[in-house]
């Protein structure tokens, strides 16, 4: 498998980290830089490491994955996505007590879930790549700076967005990402 063909799949694996940091942007504006870091670098680390898991285990562990992988990922979308959306339908009336929801809202607990439901493709990605005889060094660095870059990225348009909009529809969009997001890793 070429450098090309490795890059374009890097992208493609970072669009579920693209989507869920714009639905993170767009949830609440006062999410710090250093928590919407931690999501991306989270994210970079376990795309990376998934990919690699599911090169390891190759084509031992694919049934498995293909029978448990999809519900579990999208249970974990559907779960915060329905949060976010009922934190939004509830509303606070006080600014600064929204902007400490928004920080326990991304909380390491969530970061970590979000990156595994993110990651759960990379996990098929690295099954295959056991197939091609991929180069793992630079198709592993590639997903990983590829969904870092994409957390980053799709935060700031998030968080940009919300700006122009001063109700709670962003907020109740991101939650319709993350399910959206959820429904389409189950039916793929």
């Amino acid at each position: 498998m070429g450098i090309v063909e490795i890059i374009i799949i890097a992208i493609v694996e970072a669009m579920d980290c693209f989507a869920v940091a714009i639905a993170t942007g767009l949830s609440k504006s006062g999410i710090p830089y250093s928590r919407a870091t931690l999501q991306a670098v989270s994210f970079g680390v376990f795309q990376g490491m998934m990919t690699l898991i599911g090169y390891f285990l190759g084509s031992f562990a694919e049934r498995w994955f293909n029978a448990i992988g999809s519900p579990i990922a999208c249970t974990i979308l559907c779960i915060l996505g329905a949060r976010m959306i009922w934190g939004a339908v509830r509303g606070n009336s006080v600014e600064e007590e929204g902007e400490k929801i928004a920080v326990k809202n991304l909380t390491i607990a969530n970061i970590l879930l979000l990156s595994v439901a993110t990651s759960i493709d990379a996990f098929a990605v690295g099954i295959s790549f056991a197939f091609v005889n991929a180069n793992m060094v630079f198709a592993t660095s590639a997903i990983a700076a590829a969904s870092f870059i994409m957390g980053i990225i799709g935060y700031e348009a998030g968080r940009h967005a919300a700006k122009r909009f001063k109700t709670k529809i962003p907020e109740i969009i991101a939650g319709i990402i993350l399910v959206g997001i959820g429904i389409k890793i189950l039916v793929t």
